[in-house]
């Protein structure tokens, strides 16, 4: 995996892609549905006449705490704390991020593409440091090392996963990591931990459709990245949402407008190595249908119910937007879509 710095790279000019799994509006839930990200809808309850309910919560975190999850390991870390990205150039510091706000506990991800080459300190000063979880840091190797003011950075690897977290808190550092362990097929939010065939250039889920499935009561959202011959596709991220929230982006996923687009400038558009997918699996209260979601490719950007292709919106892509990212969404779309 590349050596990638909190969303602070966009401080530098650096775009950043990656996708967590927080959620801002709404009730998050953790569970797993029998579909299991698998990208493929239909009516449940119809034998029965039982109508499909919101999925419950099958390994739930404890209060106050939520799951995240990458590649093949899940972790637990209090609730406030915010996803993010990383490369290097965290230790550089930064008080406020990119929306001005006061920086809050980080859980980041790797970023895929490129960063600015330049020495930052082991640190970033005093004043400056929040905790954090890092999935993946490049070329970590398990160890304690030690910083001034009892601040502490301590590496396990968990399935050939390095997980890195920095903390002033020697219980609190101990109690993430010693939540951590290898997942089976799926997440706790259930979503497949290997990417679905439905998310592959040209293949669109089957299912009624988002109009046939009835109102909204839950939506899982899966990311992974696209994947390249020479680093393959990996799952990045998973979240589930209820409520309102769900309600609204199932709203708005269906009344966006029939076609393909927006097609991003050329500039913005990614690589397939810092291209991520989304498969988004909407239960409703009569039928449950998965939606691909496309929205860093230069050509193909949408969402896809297998029935109707439709435009992203700012009512779609925002929303998604603040549920992946807690406080600042980098994704290019949006200024495409005139969301920033």
């Amino acid at each position: 995996m590349k050596r990638v710095a909190v969303v602070v790279a966009a401080v530098v000019g650096v775009v950043v892609l990656a996708v967590g799994g927080r959620v801002l509006a709404g009730d998050l839930e953790t569970g797993a549905g029998g579909d299991a990200g698998a990208g493929v809808g239909g009516a449940r309850g119809g034998g029965s006449g039982t109508p499909p309910v919101a999925e419950a919560a099958v390994d739930p975190a404890a209060p106050g705490w939520r799951w995240e999850s990458y590649g093949v390991v899940k972790v637990q870390v209090p609730d406030t704390w915010a996803d993010s990205t990383y490369t290097h150039l965290w230790s550089c510091g930064d008080r406020k991020g990119p929306d001005g706000a006061n920086r809050t506990p980080l859980v980041g991800r790797p970023w895929r593409g490129p960063t600015l080459m330049m020495a930052c300190p082991p640190t970033p000063p005093l004043a400056e440091r929040v905790p954090h979880l890092w999935f993946g840091e490049f070329e970590a190797e398990p160890g304690i090392t030690r910083f001034d003011h009892g601040w502490v950075s301590e590496v396990r690897v968990v399935a050939g996963v390095p997980l890195t977290v920095f903390s002033d808190d020697a219980a609190l550092r101990r109690r993430i990591l010693d939540s951590a362990e290898r997942m089976g097929g799926t997440d706790p939010h259930g979503c497949s931990v290997a990417r679905p065939a439905v998310l592959g250039d040209g293949k669109r889920p089957t299912g009624p459709g988002l109009a046939a499935i009835g109102e909204v009561t839950s939506i899982r959202v899966c990311a992974y990245s696209h994947g390249t011959p020479r680093e393959p596709a990996g799952f990045q991220a998973g979240l589930l949402i209820s409520g309102e929230t769900a309600r609204g982006l199932g709203d708005a996923l269906r009344a966006a407008p029939p076609g393909v687009g927006p097609t991003v400038g050329a500039s913005n558009c990614e690589h397939d190595a810092q291209r991520d997918d989304l498969l988004v699996t909407v239960h409703g209260r009569t039928g449950v249908q998965a939606v691909v979601v496309r929205y860093a490719t230069c050509r193909s950007n949408g969402t896809d119910d297998g029935i109707t292709l439709r435009r992203l919106t700012k009512a779609t892509m925002v929303p998604l937007a603040k549920v992946l990212y807690a406080k600042y969404a980098p994704l290019p779309v949006l200024d495409d879509l005139g969301a920033r």
